[in-house]
């Protein structure tokens, strides 16, 4: 075949970008060249010939080039390749789709910087307080809203994303490796080329896909990656933005909201898969759950090198001197660990206190609201010493991602097909001879004191598996204490009386959304569209949160 050749000959237009892509353009010309020579490398001039040939002739038929080859012509001629060639050809073009991934992650970072000197990125955090303070809008009113927003991304195991933790780690480096050469110094880049190469090379050889079909765990595993890698910090920026362009638009400062918190369907949505049990479900949870403690760690790890503050040059108020009295009797290992270095650095001396409760399994902290009232007087003992730059830069973001993600990290959803809920409600209204329930028959056992199940009865397997995700979830609760957002929460799709039929199982404490089908018969007149909640109270009622 000669087509190959032809194409090679086409002379292809300059790249077209927009401006404030230029630098995105070179970092993908820069990717491409460097995968090239790996490629030439690790898998022959044959291979490199066999892919530059073909990415040129595609290149040339996208922008319509005279000349270039048709769709028939370059399908023969992938056709025509060895097979060996054509696998190794087939993923050179894979690895170079995941360095444009890398690269215009790191572009969007580089824009955002840019946007948050220039406010000049439409739909930005300060380009909309902006226009609200242009229209019109006061402070008062622009907090009132702020206050009632709740906005929640949603992580998935959607099929499509199968990429491993290993490949995701390696297209981050990347990304890094690419904002960090930004701006340096002709010999500090061309280290930095040379370890960026090398990460190439260890993309080429690395398989972008397990051989064996990944289990649920391994889903949640890489959802985790993104809350602890990206998600977290990621929601801790988007609160320092909002608020300091809510100070530099309206001219004072932004009372503590959290805006944005987490969410996770991974090892909760059961609905017609078979492999998420109640035991995953609560795996989820609890993996979520030391996820999250282990940020908190590591932050106040960072806390405690940080917080050099002396009492020999700043007061310590009352109520730390207490606060470390009670953290003196209660951790008396810690005390002994830490006292001689830490001496006259209380706040030192008391971040160390807060990171051995946060480290200790079970954690010493009984609920987030107890770490978070530590932080805060962590904050208020650094402006009681006139430091307020130092909390608001070193405190108050680990302050926020408590109030966001409290000790669950994300809000786990536990999803289920309404007709198992359904078979699972007759099954428990057959055993303790009630025919089927409707609406009308649900609220009657929600406000009558009888349990619809006692431990010694055998239910049928579904059935008790149902019931086991309950208990699951009350476990859960229980686990991660009270806070703001609920850590699991059940949308059964179907008619609302199979939702409502959920509190009938008493299910203490387990509070979640239930959310009717617009597909639900129109007689039925339950109100389950709303929010719920299951008393924790020996008797049982269905109450408005």
């Amino acid at each position: 075949m000669t087509t190959s050749h032809v194409a090679a000959t086409v002379p292809l237009p300059p790249p077209v970008a927009r401006p404030q892509d230029a630098q995105l353009r070179q970092d993908v010309r820069w990717l491409a060249a460097t995968l090239g020579r790996v490629v030439g490398r690790l898998a022959g001039e044959d291979t490199f010939r066999a892919v530059e040939e073909l990415r040129r002739a595609c290149r040339a038929r996208r922008l319509g080039v005279p000349g270039a080859p048709d769709l028939d012509t370059l399908l023969a001629r992938a056709r025509s390749l060895p097979p060996e060639t054509a696998r190794l050809t087939a993923r050179a073009f894979t690895v170079f789709f995941i360095l444009i991934n890398a690269a215009e992650q790191a572009h969007r970072v580089r824009r955002s910087r840019q946007d948050d000197l220039a406010a000049a990125q439409r739909g930005s955090v300060r380009w909309s307080l902006r226009r609200l303070h242009e229209a019109g809008q006061g402070a008062d009113d622009v907090t009132r809203a702020l206050l009632t927003l709740d906005v929640r991304p949603v992580l998935t195991a959607h099929p499509t994303e199968s990429a491993r933790r290993t490949i995701l780690d390696l297209q981050a480096r990347l990304a890094e490796g690419l904002l960090t050469r930004d701006g340096a110094p002709e010999p500090q880049r061309r280290a930095i080329e040379g370890r960026l190469e090398g990460e190439v090379e260890l993309l080429w050889l690395t398989e972008e896909v397990r051989r064996d079909r990944p289990s649920v765990m391994d889903e949640v595993s890489n959802a985790l990656w993104y809350l602890e890698d990206r998600l977290l910090d990621a929601a801790s920026r988007v609160n320092e933005r909002l608020a300091q362009a809510f100070e530099d638009e309206f001219g004072r400062g932004l009372p503590a909201v959290t805006p944005l918190t987490m969410g996770s369907w991974v090892g909760g949505d059961r609905d017609g898969n078979p492999f998420v049990t109640a035991e995953i479900t609560l795996a989820a949870a609890r993996s979520a759950r030391r996820a999250v403690l282990g940020h908190y760690a590591l932050a106040l790890a960072d806390l405690t090198a940080r917080l050099s503050v002396s009492e020999r040059l700043a007061a310590v108020s009352p109520e730390l001197r207490a606060s470390l009295e009670r953290d003196r009797q209660d951790l008396t290992a810690v005390w002994e660990q830490n006292r001689r270095r830490n001496a006259d650095e209380p706040l030192r001396l008391k971040v160390s206190f807060m990171r051995a409760r946060v480290e200790a399994d079970p954690p010493g902290y009984a609920s987030p609201a107890e770490l978070e009232r530590d932080l805060k007087l962590v904050a208020d003992s650094l402006d009681a010493v006139g430091a307020a730059h130092a909390r608001r830069a070193l405190v108050e973001p680990l302050l926020a991602q408590v109030r966001a993600h409290g000790f669950h990290g994300y809000r786990l959803d536990v999803r289920e097909d309404a007709a198992v809920h359904t078979r699972a409600l007759d099954d428990l209204a057959a055993t303790v001879g009630l025919g089927r329930l409707d609406g009308e028959a649900i609220r009657r056992e929600l406000a009558g004191r009888r349990p619809l199940h006692a431990p010694q009865v055998t239910l049928a397997g579904p059935t008790e598996g149902t019931l086991q995700v309950f208990r699951v979830m009350r476990r859960s609760r229980r686990r991660s204490g009270p806070r703001r957002p609920r850590p699991t929460s059940s949308r059964a799709r179907g008619p609302p009386t199979t939702c409502c039929a959920c509190c009938c199982w008493r299910v203490k404490a387990a509070s979640w959304t239930c959310h009717a089908s617009p597909r639900s018969p129109a007689s039925t007149s339950c109100r389950c569209s709303r929010r719920w909640r299951i008393s924790s109270r020996r008797r049982s009622s269905c109450v408005r949160c």
